[in-house]
């Protein structure tokens, strides 16, 4: 059998090719995959913004004389629809498909029970309204979303010691979407949190709304 020769440039190059240089090209290769795979899927969207304990008293209080941003949607595109006088959305997140509340859902929550909390807003009602994306059946997403605001409502109530009198709790499914144009966008699924008199304690000389009874399956 022919006997097969190894030139000596071939030799060349298997000695120059050192553990530490085969380390080093093996990073490269490792880190030039990742920069291809993050451009081909394209940036990672950042979570929303969310509003501070000061901007959400701000929102519900009629006395605020500040203009209402919903920082939620800085860099969407997509035209929201019309902000509703004296409230304000947060992102509650709860696991796939049930009303559970997730570890960030109760640190949004504590942060919105400090502002419910406040001397300004502590005699006030307040509506806590369950919203779904667009995707699914209108009735599913209808009982999902009560169900998700019956849950950040009793969690005000056992967790935060806010009088059961003052939250109602309602679900609107997909029903008032954020974002119309966009149905599936993430931001889509919220709970926003509603001063039902913000427009009639606003008025001038109008005295301080009555707590009026309420239970989660109250509308507005």
């Amino acid at each position: 059998m022919p006997t097969s020769r190894v030139s000596p440039l071939d030799t060349i190059a298997a000695e120059s090719v050192s553990p530490s240089r085969l380390a080093r090209t093996g990073a490269c290769l490792l880190f030039c995959s990742l920069v291809f795979c993050s451009l081909a899927l394209g940036p990672t969207p950042a979570p929303a913004e969310e509003l501070t304990v000061e901007q959400m008293i701000c929102a519900l209080d009629p006395q605020c004389g500040k203009p209402f941003e919903d920082v939620r949607l800085r860099g969407v595109t997509a035209t929201p629809s019309m902000h509703t006088p004296g409230s304000f959305d947060r992102t509650v997140n709860f696991a796939f498909n049930s009303a559970e509340l997730t570890a960030d859902a109760h640190k949004e929550l504590n942060a919105v029970a400090e502002a419910l909390n406040s001397s300004n807003l502590s005699k006030l009602d307040i509506v806590i309204a369950g919203h779904t994306d667009g995707v699914g059946n209108d009735d599913y997403n209808q009982a999902l979303s009560q169900k998700r605001a019956d849950a950040a409502r009793q969690y005000l109530i056992t967790q935060n010691g806010i009088d059961g009198k003052r939250l109602t709790a309602k679900g609107y499914g997909k029903s008032q979407l954020l974002l119309p144009a966009d149905p599936t966008n993430e931001l889509n699924r919220r709970v926003q949190f509603i001063n039902p008199n913000y427009n009639i304690s606003s008025a001038p000389g109008a005295s301080s709304p009555t707590p009026r009874p309420a239970s989660s399956s109250d509308g507005l």
